[in-house]
């Protein structure tokens, strides 16, 4: 991990980015509490893994791509099977019309 940069006297800031972040409020409540457990500052903890993964140390997948997959197999999955079924089903009448010749 990189030194914090020092003091600039010139503008008379501290290079700090401040920012914000759109989180759902129960996985902030998780990483607070587990934060202060540890004690440290959810600051320190997000600093800290902003730059693992600035220095490739942490997966770049983005949390929705894996369920994206996820929903693509199962989808796929279920497409196969309803197309082994339809083929099992053969030539006969579809269910509607047998239902509809039964209330004759």
């Amino acid at each position: 991990m990189t030194a914090p940069l020092a003091y600039n006297r010139k503008y008379r800031y501290a290079p700090i980015m401040k920012t914000s972040i759109d989180l759902p409020d129960d996985l902030y409540r998780r990483v607070k509490s587990k934060s202060a457990l540890e004690g440290l500052a959810v600051r320190e903890v997000a600093t800290a893994l902003f730059a693992a993964w600035v220095d490739g140390s942490v997966a770049t997948t983005p949390a929705g791509a894996a369920t994206s997959r996820v929903a693509a197999g199962w989808l796929s999955r279920w497409r196969s099977l309803g197309a082994t079924v339809a083929k099992s089903a053969g030539k006969k009448p579809a269910l509607v019309t047998q239902l509809r010749a039964d209330r004759r």
